[in-house]
Parts: C-alpha cells; sequence; structure tokens
C-alpha cells in the first residue's frame, strides 16, 4: 500500500549549515536544490520486507509509475525534450528473430558521451554548474524510507544517499530517464548489493511490465561512474521472447534460476526469481566480479524486476565496437532513412555476433555465475 503525504522534517536531510562537510560546495552540487522525494516503504521483516522482498503483482497504477510518468511527460509537454519520440516509425525486421527498429533523424548517437562529459566528473560527483543551470532536469529522488508504506515528500532537499532521477532529452523510447545513484552526495563508483537492490526495488515498485531498466558496463567508457537507464516499451523486446536452457537451479528447490537465451546471436544469460533480494545479491556480486576484472558487459532488467538479462561482450569494444543493453535485447535506433529501410536480420545479427563471446569464455561466465549462486544460497541456509 502506497499513500501521497506532504510533511515536513520526518526524514533526515542534511541540513544547510551542517559543518565542513556541507561547506565543501564541490562535493555537495545538491546544495541549495529541492525536488519530490519518493521515499521507499520498509515492509517489516516477515512481511516481503527488505530481508528477502518478492515481487506481488498488483492491477492498478503503483504511485512510483505515476509519478515517473507525470513528470517526464510534464518535461516532454514544455518542449524539454529534443523531439517527439511517440512520432518515430518503428518497424519488426522480418527474420526469425523479429528485431525492432527505430527511425529517429533527430537522433544523437553520441548522447551518452555528452552525458557522461557534461553532468559526470572525476571528483566523483555531479558537476556544480550542471546542477545549476539544469534543475528542470531533475525528475524527482527515490531514497529509503522509515515508515512502512511508500510515499512522496513534495518539493524537499534532496536525501544524502539515493537515486537520482534526471529526465533523457534525447529519449530512445517513450519516458526515458537517467537513474544515477550517489551517497553523501558523491557517484557510485561501483556495483555493490545495496545498490543493486535498490534499483531493483525500483523496478518492483514501478510494476508495469513496459518498464525496462539498462546499464552499460564497456571497458572503454569515459566515466568510471556507475548510472543505470530506464525507459517504457510497449511491446517485448526480442531478447525476451526467446526459448531459454536451464544452467542452474530452479524456482522450487533454489528459488533462483539462471539459463542460457537458446538460438540468440549474442550468448546471453538470463536471471530469474521472485526472491528479488536474493536475486539482486547475486547479480550485484557477479557484476561486480567483471568489473574488477574489467570486463565489457550489459544488463536488462525486466518483468518488474523479477528477471535480469547478462550481456557480456567481447574485448573487441576497445576498438570502438560496443552495443548498447536495448540494441542487445533486439532493439536498434537509426537517424537516416537509408540506414533504416536498408538494414536487414543478417546484418544486425552479424554485428552481435561479432562481439559476442566465444565458447570458452561464455563456458567460464556460466561457472562463475553457478558458483556465486551456491555461494549466496549456502550462505542463506
Amino acid at each position: 500500500m502506497v499513500s501521497v503525504t506532504q510533511i515536513e522534517g520526518e526524514y533526515p536531510f542534511p541540513k544547510q549549515n551542517a559543518g565542513s562537510e556541507q561547506s565543501k560546495c564541490h562535493k555537495m552540487p545538491f546544495a541549495g536544490i529541492t525536488t519530490h522525494v519518493y521515499q521507499l516503504g520498509s515492509p517489516a521483516e516477515g512481511n516481503g520486507g527488505l530481508g528477502g522482498f518478492s515481487y506481488t503483482a498488483e492491477d492498478r497504477q503503483s504511485l512510483l509509475d505515476a509519478l515517473l510518468l507525470s513528470q517526464w511527460e510534464d518535461h516532454a509537454w514544455k518542449g524539454q525534450l529534443k523531439y517527439d519520440v511517440t512520432s518515430c516509425e518503428i518497424k519488426v525486421i522480418g527474420g526469425g528473430k523479429n528485431f525492432i527498429t527505430q527511425l529517429n533523424e533527430n537522433w544523437n548517437s553520441n548522447f551518452l558521451t555528452e552525458f557522461e562529459n557534461n553532468v559526470l566528473q572525476p571528483l566523483e560527483s555531479i558537476r556544480s554548474s550542471y546542477m545549476k543551470t539544469h534543475k528542470e532536469d531533475i525528475l524527482f529522488c527515490i531514497a529509503h524510507g522509515e515508515k512502512e508504506s511508500s510515499e512522496i515528500i513534495f518539493s524537499t532537499v534532496v536525501p544524502k544517499d539515493g537515486i537520482l532521477v534526471l529526465v533523457n532529452a534525447n529519449p530512445v523510447e517513450y519516458g526515458h530517464v537517467f537513474l544515477i545513484p550517489y551517497k553523501i552526495h558523491q557517484l557510485s563508483l561501483s556495483l555493490d548489493k545495496k545498490m543493486f537492490g535498490l534499483i531493483t526495488r525500483i523496478a518492483v515498485e514501478v510494476n508495469n511490465c513496459s518498464f525496462r531498466i539498462f546499464f552499460d558496463h564497456s571497458a572503454s567508457t569515459c566515466s568510471d561512474q556507475i548510472y543505470f537507464q530506464a525507459s517504457y516499451f510497449v511491446n517485448p523486446l526480442p531478447v525476451e521472447v526467446l526459448p531459454t536452457v536451464p544452467v542452474y537451479g530452479d524456482a522450487l528447490t533454489t528459488g533462483i534460476c539462471i539459463c542460457e537465451v537458446a538460438d540468440y546471436p549474442l550468448k546471453t544469460l538470463v536471471f530469474m526469481s521472485n526472491n528479488l533480494k536474493a536475486l539482486a545479491d547475486m547479480v550485484a556480486e557477479i557484476c561486480s566480479t567483471l568489473h574488477k576484472h574489467n570486463a565489457a558487459f550489459n544488463l536488462l532488467i525486466s518483468d518488474c524486476g523479477t528477471k535480469t538479462f547478462l550481456f557480456p561482450q567481447a574485448h573487441k569494444v576497445l576498438m570502438g565496437c560496443h552495443l548498447s543493453a536495448w540494441e542487445c535485447g533486439g532493439y536498434f535506433v537509426y537517424g537516416t532513412k537509408s540506414d533504416f529501410d536498408c538494414v536487414s536480420e543478417v546484418e544486425i545479427i552479424k554485428s552481435m555476433a561479432s562481439i559476442s563471446l566465444d565458447n570458452s569464455s561464455f563456458q567460464a561466465l556460466k561457472q562463475l555465475c553457478c558458483n556465486i549462486a551456491k555461494k549466496l544460497i549456502f550462505q542463506d541456509e
């Protein structure tokens, strides 16, 4: 159950004059900025609580889903996006994979690089200059609350820890936003279990099967900071509807299932569970291990947080060949009519296969994932 309540002073926000730490403006880019804060509820243990939160389907629209869509649509109506993504032509490529393509002649293929250069900085914080001049890009913030039910706190200061939700002015699809985890007003540099659990909670609370969260980790990325993206897709992405081959576990005995996506040009694993705390912990540890080894990979979180797809990529990304998470899922954007008209399934398959792991490397990855899953399940027993 969720409620909308306008209150003041019930959450431990940092005060405006809270000593030397608050006075370090170069590490406090949120100083003086107010926004709406969505506080996640903290259900009691044993009641789907944080010790093992689970997904429960609901028919009505969730509070977080309504907040995200209303804030994003408000920006769109005010003309603060570069284009109307709903007017872009969409088609399904003929063939067995049913890849989805979009024609967007206003598409900026460098928008992620520009975002990282303009918003993020090496000093582990969001650029203060950006925050001062682009306050309108902040839709709201998501943070842990102390009450059992989730709620919105209107027009308050940004909490010390949480997820900053920024609009993406170059949307790939409807509702496209950046999800930027931070702690003590500094950006996160690693994928830890707490952060990934919070990201998974967002998917759970949105509770909309069209909502998907993406993460890109390139070995050649120009930024060390961790951030996610999210968007709404009316139809399932091609990778989501393909058959899978079990690799480890099942829902009845282990509670977590690891599968390989069958007959896909990019070797892909999918992790599934209704125990989202266990699922988030496992995926976080896998990603942390890959991050430490400077491996390139992408994530797709779907089905309200109950599924996470892992797309490992070969180190050819060091030569500039890297697919985004939505491209790994089978969704491609083209900036010219000629490219859009000429693209074929053969061409897309060739592009995917060129950055896919070889058989031995993929086998090693599967073994790593199984070992981590076994370790976490053993710890919980």
